[in-house]
């Protein structure tokens, strides 16, 4: 993600274990948290709902990605605003992460948050 940090000024910060997660989130606001579903100990889709059952988690845009095509069909139902299968280019990725920003704001919008 180093080029795509260069080229778009994204600001990443990466986090490895679910427990780091809401103080990294709470000192970093992030804008979007891209998510993978398959974690060597937990399971992404879980990390997802449990984010939506936060307060100060709740309204944050969550990309959920994966090589199995098959888990993301139900992104929804998790909390993800979108998804995107792996393998994907840099491309394809900055596409995805702008495209659900975008549908997150005017989620946002529309709710009035």
């Amino acid at each position: 993600m180093k080029i795509c940090r260069e080229e778009k000024g994204y600001e990443v910060e990466t986090v490895t274990k679910q427990e780091d997660l809401i103080s990294i989130i709470k000192s970093f606001s992030p804008d979007l948290i891209i998510l993978d579903i398959y974690l060597l100990e937990e399971d992404g889709r879980e990390i997802c709902k449990e984010l939506r059952r936060h307060e100060e988690t709740k309204y944050l845009c969550i990309l959920m990605f994966s090589a199995s095509a098959k888990a993301l069909t139900n992104y929804k139902e998790y909390g993800a605003d979108g998804y995107i299968e792996k393998p994907f280019g840099l491309n394809e990725i900055v596409h995805k992460i702008e495209s659900t920003l975008e549908g997150c704001k005017d989620y946002h919008r529309h709710m009035n948050l």
